[in-house]
C-alpha cells in the first residue's frame, strides 16, 4: 500500500498478518525494506497480529526525504499510523531499524503502546568490541563517509542480483555458526536476499542516509521512553555484540533485558514466536 505524505511523495507500506489486528510497525534493518515483514506472516496470523512495515525514505518504493536527525524518521511513522486510522501501535525494531523504533517510542509516547528491540544497533560512541571486523570496518567508514558506505552495499545488491550464491557466501563469511545454519535454509535466505535488492530499488541514496543518520547524534534521549520495553539479542551475535542490549537496557527505564543464547544476529529471528507472544490480544 502508499501513504502519501501530502508534497506528492509517497511512503511504501506492507500489511501482513491479521487485517484489524493488534497492530505491530515494525522498522526494518539497514539495507533492508519493508518486504522483512513477510517473514513474520505466519506468526502474526497464529497470535492474531497485523504487522506493518514502511519503507524508510529513499528505500524501497518509498520517495526520499531529507532528515536531519535520525528522530525526524518519526513524522513518518505518525503518518503511516494516520493513514491506517490507527492511534497507536506496538514499535518493533530489528538491528539498525532499533533506533528508528525507539525514536517512535520517544518522540510519539502516546502512539506507541510497547517497545520490542531485537539485536539493536546502538548509540555512536558505544564501543563496538565483539562486533567482527568487517562489521567494525563498515560502521567506521560509515562515520566517515555515509555516502559511500551506501553506495558500497548497493554495489552488493548487483551482486545478489546476478549472482545471489555468492552474495549469500560473501554476506555470511564472517558470521557465527548459528547465523550460517539459518541462511542455509532456503526461506530465509531468500527472504534476506529479496529485501536487501529491494533497499536498492531507486539506487543508494535510502541507506546512504540511514548510515549518516546512525552515526551521528539521534536527536532523542533513551531515557525519554515511557512505554513498556523488552530487548531480544543473541549472545553469539557478532554483527551487533551483545553489550549494546545491555546498554539500551541500562538507558530505557523498566526495559527488559532477554538473552538468547546460542544465538546469533538472523538466527534468534526464529525465536519470532516467543518474542512477539507478549504483543498478542490477550
Amino acid at each position: 500500500m502508499w501513504v502519501s505524505r501530502g508534497d506528492g511523495s509517497v511512503i511504501a507500506v506492507e500489511d501482513v498478518g491479521e487485517p484489524g489486528a493488534a497492530p505491530v510497525l515494525l522498522c526494518h534493518g539497514l539495507a533492508d525494506s519493508r518486504l522483512s515483514a513477510r517473514s513474520f506472516t505466519p506468526v502474526a496470523r497464529e497470535l492474531g497480529l497485523r504487522v506493518i512495515a514502511p519503507d524508510r525514505p529513499g528505500t524501497g518504493w518509498t520517495g526520499p526525504r531529507r532528515l536531519r536527525r535520525l528522530a525526524d524518521w518519526a513524522q513518518d511513522a505518525a503518518l503511516v499510523l494516520d493513514a491506517l486510522q490507527l492511534r497507536s501501535a506496538a514499535l518493533l525494531g530489528i538491528s539498525a531499524g532499533g533506533p528508528f523504533a525507539a525514536a517512535c517510542a520517544a518522540v510519539l509516547p502516546g502512539r506507541v503502546r510497547s517497545l520490542t528491540l531485537v539485536s539493536p544497533l546502538g548509540q555512536p560512541g558505544w564501543p563496538t568490541y565483539g562486533m567482527a571486523q568487517g562489521e567494525r570496518v563498515s560502521l567506521e567508514v560509515a562515520r566517515r563517509a555515509p555516502a559511500f558506505g551506501g553506495w558500497f552495499l548497493g554495489r552488493l545488491a548487483g551482486l545478489a542480483r546476478s549472482n545471489p550464491r555468492l552474495f549469500i557466501r560473501v554476506a555470511t563469511s564472517e558470521l557465527p555458526g548459528a547465523d550460517r545454519r539459518a541462511m542455509a535454509q532456503a526461506e530465509i535466505s531468500d527472504d534476506f536476499l529479496t529485501s536487501y535488492v529491494e533497499a536498492f530499488r531507486g539506487g543508494s541514496e535510502g541507506v546512504a542516509q540511514d548510515l549518516r543518520l546512525l552515526t551521528r547524534p539521534w536527536g532523542f534521549r533513551l531515557g525519554a521512553i515511557t512505554a513498556p520495553t523488552s530487548i531480544h539479542h543473541g549472545d553469539a551475535d557478532t554483527t551487533v555484540p551483545p553489550h549494546h542490549a545491555r546498554r539500551y537496557a541500562e538507558a530505557i527505564p523498566g526495559a527488559q533485558l532477554h538473552v538468547h543464547p546460542g544465538h546469533g544476529h538472523f538466527s534468534i529471528l526464529e525465536a519470532a514466536r516467543e518474542m512477539l507472544a507478549p504483543l498478542a490480544p490477550r
